[in-house]
């Protein structure tokens, strides 16, 4: 059964039982009220028969009190009693009927129930009417007498039993405008789980565009707009498996061509050198291409190799001095440097960096190389490292040619290359930056990339410090 029609029928139920069991009570509760009342009054007017009866019994003598006296005494007290709604009747020792004013034969068993001066009274039916009786015990000369008054009260059942009948025709029409108001409130009430049910099979069959409705602030409210979020970051997650595959399969394709390339040539200057009779010059020119493509690959697997290490490595915040490092950087690229005469300026304060140190010497090992490939001969590369309150910060720069603003997003990734030509004829894989950006993420680094075509490229590095280190940890 569907949410709505649940929180319908379930209130329409418990406002028609309560409705009922009120109306039932209430109806109740004014019959015995009623009934009361008429129960008071007729204890107060057989009383008043009673103490009229005894009054006018002790004012004769008892030599006088003949049944015929007796008769027309009570006849007198009844008459000025003036209540035609009653019926009066006077026994004497038990069960021998002295006056009755009306003919009315109510077999009640009352006068066996009675103790000295006590009353009692019920409630009888005769002939489909409704009696209420009252007798009480009255003793004069030694002799019992016993009062009865009877009124009918058939009319007092018969506005009960009208007033339920009135409230079933009024249960009916508050149960069926109930239930119009609560189909009205309940499909209100449920409109955003429809909506949210609706958007759900349209995402589940395709249409990731799709977005719940937000009709409330209530926890169905929420629950749209959880769903929302939940979609949305579903969509960003889809779009970054579809980017990794994407990555994964331009590496593939990259990688493929990197190794084609200085094959090809490795076999075709191989397969000369085996077929062909080549002088001395042309042999040493065949070997030469051949060691030069021999050794690009050689660093094409290194750098592979590294990328694995890194992607895997868990390392240790070790402190090493930066002045330390950007001079053994230094030092491995001066040859590199001096054969395309670029100068290379530090500027570097004394200060620490936290992490491993063979990585470090490749991080900026590889930024200086980067640099270099985009450099034309003596140019300049400059590296400055400053203390700062957040940790240790690097800027590498150049006044090479530069990258387009459109894409520094992408230089990070594997094989990517701004310029493909002047990358290889430099010796580079695309690879550098790449590695560069696994081992600042490594070492809880970030990195900025700026750059502009002619000007030149600037990459700026934060190493956290030892404090921050240790809240991350943390």
């Amino acid at each position: 059964m569907k949410f709505f029609w649940k929180i319908f029928f379930a209130f329409t139920a418990i406002i028609t039982m309560v409705f009922s069991v009120f109306g039932i009570w209430l109806i109740s509760q004014t019959f015995r009220n009623s009934l009361n009342k008429e129960i008071e009054e007729g204890n107060r007017e057989n009383r008043m028969f009673q103490f009229a009866f005894e009054v006018n019994m002790n004012s004769i003598s008892e030599n006088y009190r003949t049944e015929k006296i007796v008769r027309a005494l009570t006849e007198s007290v009844v008459n000025n009693l003036d209540k035609n709604e009653y019926s009066y009747k006077l026994y004497r020792d038990g069960r021998y009927l002295v006056y009755e004013n009306q003919e009315l034969r109510l077999e009640n068993g009352l006068i066996e129930k009675l103790t000295d001066a006590d009353c009692v009274y019920q409630v009888l039916e005769n002939d489909g009417k409704k009696y209420l009786i009252f007798i009480c015990k009255s003793v004069i000369g030694g002799r019992n007498y016993y009062l009865e008054s009877a009124k009918d009260i058939t009319d007092l059942y018969e506005e009960r039993n009208s007033f339920y009948s009135q409230y079933r025709v009024i249960m009916l029409c508050l149960v069926a405008v109930t239930g119009v108001v609560i189909f009205i409130v309940s499909r209100f009430l449920t409109r955003s789980v429809a909506s949210l049910s609706d958007t759900t099979k349209r995402f589940a069959a395709g249409d990731y565009g799709t977005r719940a409705e937000v009709y409330s602030e209530d926890e169905i409210g929420t629950l749209a707009q959880d769903f929302n979020i939940m979609a949305d970051n579903l969509i960003q997650k889809m779009d970054e498996l579809k980017d990794n595959a994407r990555k994964q399969e331009d590496f593939t394709a990259s990688f493929a061509h990197e190794l084609k390339t200085p094959l090809t040539s490795i076999v075709g200057y191989a397969d000369m050198l085996r077929t062909m009779d080549l002088d001395k010059e042309e042999t040493v020119e065949a070997a030469n291409y051949i060691y030069s493509q021999g050794k690009r690959l050689e660093s094409l697997s290194f750098k592979l190799l590294d990328l694995i290490v890194t992607q895997n490595e868990k390392i240790s915040y070790t402190p090493h001095s930066a002045r330390m490092l950007i001079a053994e950087a230094e030092r491995i690229t001066a040859k590199s440097l001096s054969d395309k005469e670029i100068t290379l300026y530090t500027d570097v304060e004394e200060g620490t960096v936290y992490g491993e140190k063979d990585l470090l010497l490749s991080l900026f090992v590889n930024l200086v190389d980067n640099a270099r490939k985009a450099l034309s001969p003596k140019g300049k590369i400059t590296i400055t490292g400053r203390t700062e309150e957040e940790g240790y910060r690097f800027a590498v720069c150049d006044n090479g040619c530069g990258m387009p603003e459109e894409e520094l997003h992408k230089v990070t990734e594997a094989f990517y290359m701004v310029d493909k030509s002047r990358s290889r004829k430099e010796g580079g894989a695309g690879l550098g930056l790449t590695l560069c950006s696994r081992i600042v993420a490594l070492h809880k680094a970030e990195w900025k990339i700026e750059s502009k075509m002619g000007e030149g490229t600037c990459i700026t590095l934060t190493f956290p410090g030892k404090e921050v280190l240790h809240e991350t940890e943390k």
